[in-house]
């Protein structure tokens, strides 16, 4: 019973490479000098209890398979990391990982990391996949006897030629010892990030044009107010949903006409904040410079390079840090990318600058870079010695990013009262100064670069608070 069941399910795999062997697209190509990730959502078929979820991961709610069509260049043996979330588990619960008569099993348990429990991880499983070169199937099994009704949220599976680990390791080591210091963060304890972008309205619900609302932007007033915030940096957009720059920038307005401005607000207030002894960062909305899904990875690559490049020339030690969204989403449509040439294109006019690629809920997509984006909207868990030793973040200098109004960018007149009190947001942003950390702040702002009364005043309740000490 047994062979026939090994005969059928042999047949089957067959059939299956057969069906899409015409479509050279449908396998995914197995690297054998670098990673290769099988991303949940890119799985060839799944049946069972398993289902697509908003933020791009599938959910395991019971037994369930998964398979990837791949197309091996060199075999090999490799390592796997299984890149996932489980936040309880069962006794007995386990998952399998197989590729012809080759397998690696996994008992589940729970991961950890900021968000606590069922925060995503990267986990290495022990033992190797054996892979033959050419067309074959690999499956993700979570047999009938798993219990429970959440079983593992998983992002995707890494698999590691064995011939290249050295290589693979070398780099990552590169881009830690490459890093510049990031402990400037924690001295200045709290920052305030501004999503000042085309799509912010005015109080009355009135919008101008971006050139126009740049041109009119009142710098002095702006700098005041987050002097009196005590604020030690800011984080300021460049672009957001629409790819829109305040700064007469070359290379942005070639790939991106009509969207650059005459006045340069960004070296303007870098001045302005800088005189003050506050730090201007600069968020990027990676996705939208780079043209995410419109261009080849080569024009991706270029775009973003360039880009970075001139911004980094013309603006030198004049703003100390980038902010770069999106991460998550660009690595899985260009997983060729290279951060190794990213970075140094960040470091242009300052190699003392540093770097966050936001990766999300998910584990970092590099080492090359200083930071932890810290996208996380509220409190989360504090720092040890200044980083994370488990999930999103390991390894990175803490900065925590969250929101005080319910969204990211002012798009309608009504100004909501604060998420947090004074004394809330003090205790948190203190916690994390003593363990190394820094928290940023999200303000909702107005056109005209205002923002919430009542959020101002919480702020100045915050800087006398903290910055008595």
């Amino acid at each position: 019973m047994v062979k026939i069941f090994s005969i059928v399910l042999m047949l089957t795999t067959a059939l299956c490479i057969s069906a899409n062997a015409q479509n050279p697209d449908s396998f995914i190509l197995i690297k054998s000098n670098t990673i290769t990730y099988l991303y949940g959502t890119k799985a060839s078929t799944n049946e069972g209890k398993v289902a697509r979820q908003n933020g791009d991961f599938m959910r395991f709610t019971g037994p369930a398979k998964m398979e990837w069509f791949v197309d091996v260049a060199t075999a090999g043996l490799f390592e796997v990391n299984l890149t996932h979330g489980i936040k309880s588990a069962s006794e007995g619960n386990y998952v399998s990982i197989s590729s012809g008569k080759s397998s690696i099993g996994y008992s589940l348990i729970p991961t950890d990391g900021v968000w606590g429990s069922g925060s995503y991880e990267r986990i290495l499983l022990k033992g190797t996949l054996e892979l033959k070169a050419g067309t074959q199937i690999i499956s993700l099994i979570i047999p009938e006897s798993v219990k429970g009704d959440r079983i593992m949220d998983l992002r995707c599976l890494e698999l590691i030629p064995v011939t290249a680990k050295s290589s693979i390791q070398a780099d990552q080591v590169q881009a830690v010892l490459s890093r510049a210091k990031s402990n400037w963060l924690s001295k200045a304890g709290y920052g305030l990030m501004f999503h000042w972008t085309s799509q912010s309205v005015n109080e009355d619900g009135t919008k101008k044009t971006y050139a126009q609302s740049v041109e009119e932007f009142d710098l002095n007033a702006f700098v005041k107010m987050v002097e009196s915030t005590g604020a030690g940096y800011v984080l300021f957009t460049v672009g957001h949903a629409e790819a829109f720059c305040p700064a007469p920038l070359k290379s942005w307005e070639k790939y991106h006409p009509g969207h650059t401005t005459k006045r340069d607000l960004i070296n303007e207030m870098a001045l302005a904040l800088n005189a003050k002894g506050i730090k201007l960062m600069c968020y990027f909305p990676t996705h939208v410079v780079g043209k995410y899904k419109k261009v080849s990875s080569n024009e991706f690559t270029t775009i973003n390079n360039e880009v970075m490049t001139e911004f980094g020339k013309r603006y030198g030690k004049k703003v100390a840090g980038y902010w770069f969204d999106g991460w998550y989403q660009c690595f899985e449509q260009y997983p060729d990318f290279s951060f190794k040439e990213f970075f140094k294109s960040c470091k242009a006019g300052d190699p003392d600058r540093i770097i966050a690629l936001n990766s999300w809920i998910y584990p970092a997509v590099t080492e090359w870079q200083e930071y932890w984006a810290g996208e996380t909207a509220s409190p989360v868990a504090l720092p040890e010695s200044g980083t994370l030793k488990r999930g999103p973040g390991k390894g990175l200098q803490y900065q925590s990013l969250i929101i005080m109004e319910p969204y990211w960018v002012q798009a309608k007149a009504e100004m909501p009262n604060p998420r947090f009190t004074a004394e809330a947001l003090s205790k948190y942003i203190r916690d994390c100064m003593l363990q190394g950390g820094a928290v940023t702040i999200n303000m909702g702002i107005y056109q005209n670069g205002t923002v919430g009364k009542t959020a101002l005043a919480v702020m100045k309740q915050v800087k006398e608070m903290i910055r008595k000490d």
